[in-house]
């Protein structure tokens, strides 16, 4: 296999899981990131799993199922550990709720 789709199948396995990682954080009821999500907090919980499937899939097709789910945790841990900081840093400044 060429270098080049490796990596395009590895960059978008891990965006994926970002992109579920992130349905997963925005339907926790502490975030304050986007509050209108939590609305829509059911749906988002539902939509992480086709996109984290989804990922696992493909990384799995071209790497085999051990590299493939460290893709996936690795994408997905990336934006688990980045936006609770994010959060706050865009929430400095502003009073708190008691």
């Amino acid at each position: 296999m060429e270098i080049v789709s490796m990596l395009n199948c590895a960059l978008g396995s891990a965006f994926t899981a970002a992109l579920a990682a992130l349905c997963l954080y925005l339907a926790t009821p502490r975030q304050r990131l986007w509050p209108a999500a939590l609305g829509r907090a059911k749906f988002l919980r539902w939509l992480s799993v086709p996109l984290a499937t989804g990922a696992l899939a493909a990384a799995t097709e071209d790497y085999g199922f051990g590299p493939g789910l460290g893709i996936v945790l690795g994408g997905m841990a990336v934006v688990w550990l980045a936006l609770p900081h994010v959060d706050l840093w865009l929430q400095r400044g502003k009073p708190q709720k008691a």
